[in-house]
């Protein structure tokens, strides 16, 4: 009985924990950065890009350098190489018998073995590139262009994440304190609905007037669920952006508005060092650099060679024990390919230098756009902080009026719902101010400078 007891127990334990929602994942600004450094595939795919590039250039790096081959060889021929020397025999023992010696027959072979049947050959080869017609150091070139263009390209997805990051994180911190302000405006409108009843009540206000009151309070309590399912959709796109199992709260709140920029200042910094515009400048050397090893191909191959033979016990009269020379290579005709591979690496050329020229318009019209999106929300912060003391101040006047029965119930709502908006405005226009700074950062190559300035605002 005791075993069943406790066995229910444990059922009922496994399904309350089962029920249970995890604990969430409380982060700060820096830590959620540092979160989504670490765990999003598209940042880990780039890296495992550059670490491919980074041997590709070392690859590159080691064909100027000789290469060493050890070679091993048995074989089984289906029958020894021997040469016939009878004839030349016969005609040797005729001249000395024609010189008055008598030599007696049979006395020389017949015939001379060259190789048996199963021998081996062991032999250490090297050679050494001399020239391969700008080759070698124009594939080293290439290597080295395409390892920093991937370094950019893992830049530029660090930058986009960012970007996202700062929508997301400061979104939901939005749609939490969006949440605080509609419970304050419910809370506000659910007392003046009670008053309203009360003045009813006692015949003070018409009913007309308490039902306007009943109307702006149910209005405001479907707007306040509205609220919650926006914080819980916020909650659930930032974890799906940290690549996280457990719902992910903001420790950091909308810092204080950013500064206002320079214009020119930003466009010029986002020519140097846009990650884009620095993928496409390095992409266009790569493919210079392969046009002119595409060049060379055209030209001789010349290369010192050696060789030594390990195991000369298997080695024929015309077999040397070792050899160095010098080798030289032309292809004269290959039926035009060298020519199409060229067209294409000077097309390959053409297509990048285009592309990087119509960059550079993107970038300077992008911070263009984000430096006009972030006066126009500084603008719109400024105005909306300037009006909240006085929609507190006008909702406080109306409601000793409709006390006092010099305001009608609408006068007490609009003067609410206005407050509410000039709060909501001033959040969405911080929130807006930040995402616009963070596209400005990532557009001029200054992520890193984005978090000091965060943490620093947010003190403030």
């Amino acid at each position: 009985m005791w075993r069943q007891f406790l066995a229910v127990l444990g059922l009922l334990w496994c399904g309350v924990a089962a029920g249970q929602e995890p604990d969430p994942l409380s982060l700060d600004f820096r830590g959620a950065l540092q979160h989504l450094v670490t765990v999003n595939e598209t940042l880990q795919a780039s890296r495992a890009t550059v670490e491919q590039r980074r041997a590709e250039r070392a690859e590159a790096d080691a064909r100027r350098l000789p290469s060493v081959e050890l070679t091993s060889r048995y074989s089984h021929l289906n029958a020894p190489l021997e040469a016939d020397i009878g004839r030349v025999g016969d005609a040797l023992i005729g001249r000395i018998r024609q010189a008055g010696v008598d030599f007696p027959p049979f006395t020389l072979p017949r015939h001379y073995r060259i190789q048996d049947r199963d021998f081996v050959n062991v032999s250490l080869q090297a050679v050494q590139p001399v020239y391969l017609g700008g080759r070698i150091q124009a594939g080293r070139e290439a290597a080295r262009f395409g390892l920093e263009a991937s370094k950019a390209e893992m830049d530029r997805h660090g930058a986009e994440l960012e970007v996202a990051l700062v929508e997301r994180y400061f979104g939901q911190a939005l749609a939490r304190e969006s949440l605080e302000v509609y419970k304050r405006s419910t809370e506000s409108l659910r007392l003046h609905e009670s008053n309203a009843r009360r003045l009813e009540a006692e015949g003070q206000i018409a009913r007309v007037e308490r039902l306007r009151a009943s109307v702006a309070l149910a209005e405001a309590e479907n707007e306040l669920l509205v609220a919650r399912e926006q914080l819980e959709l916020s909650r659930a796109a930032l974890a799906a952006l940290l690549a996280s199992d457990h719902p992910v709260t903001t420790a950091t709140p909308i810092p204080a508005p950013p500064p206002s920029v320079d214009r020119d200042a930003w466009k010029a910094a986002a020519e140097v060092a846009n990650p884009g515009l620095r993928q496409a400048a390095q992409t266009l050397q790569q493919a210079r650099a392969g046009a002119r090893a595409t060049r060379g191909e055209f030209l001789p191959v010349v290369s010192l060679f050696g060789a030594r033979e390990l195991y000369t016990e298997d080695l024929t009269l015309v077999d040397p024990e070792w050899v160095v020379g010098i080798q030289a290579n032309w292809t004269l005709f290959d039926g035009g390919q060298r020519r199409a591979r060229m067209a294409l690496a000077e097309a390959r050329v053409s297509e990048v230098d285009r592309r990087l020229a119509a960059g550079r318009r993107d970038v300077a019209l992008l911070v263009d756009q984000q430096v006009d999106r972030l006066n126009g929300a500084l603008a719109r912060q400024r105005t909306l902080a300037a009006t909240s003391e006085l929609t507190a101040e006008s909702l406080r006047a109306q409601q000793r009026a409709f006390e006092e029965g010099f305001a009608t119930s609408m006068d007490v709502i609009d003067a609410e719902l206005a407050r509410s908006r000039v709060a909501l405005g001033e959040l969405a226009a911080r929130r807006d101010a930040w995402v616009a700074t963070a596209a400005l950062h990532a557009a001029a190559g200054r992520g890193e400078q984005l978090v000091d300035l965060i943490e620093q605002r947010a003190h403030d």
